[in-house]
């Protein structure tokens, strides 16, 4: 089973998961990392927290809020030193909701489904 780690700034990933789990229902080995814009000092924290999921699941796909910023940066070290971890940035309900129906997937073919498939739910009319 693949564990999901939702994290953004401030408290979106709470959100996210609560609108996602109104639609598919509750949701196990999900988790959600909310992170105070301009938070500091939180690698050790994150690492830990990733490593009491990995306890529980496979494999671990974090879905982040935007590149670059401190969720990415903080969850993008616990990816580089894990081979069990892989992550998807730009974060949003369309491919939370994609992510809960596909954990039979492996890591690598979610993410790679997942940046795929929410491309396309972005549309201009």
């Amino acid at each position: 089973m693949i564990g999901i780690v939702i994290a953004t700034h401030d408290h979106l990933a709470d959100s996210l998961l609560k609108t996602a789990e109104a639609i598919l229902g509750e949701q196990s080995y999900v988790r959600t990392l909310n992170i105070d814009p301009g938070a500091t000092g939180l690698q050790k924290k994150i690492e830990v927290f990733a490593e009491e999921l990995l306890k529980e699941v496979d494999e671990l796909v974090w879905l982040v809020d935007m590149f670059g910023g401190t969720p990415f940066r903080y969850a993008s070290y616990c990816v580089m030193n894990d081979s069990r971890q892989a992550l998807v940035t730009g974060v949003n309900l369309p491919m939370v909701l994609q992510a809960l129906v596909n954990r039979e997937l492996s890591a690598e073919a979610l993410t790679t489904q997942l940046e795929l498939e929410t491309k396309q739910t972005i549309r201009r009319m």
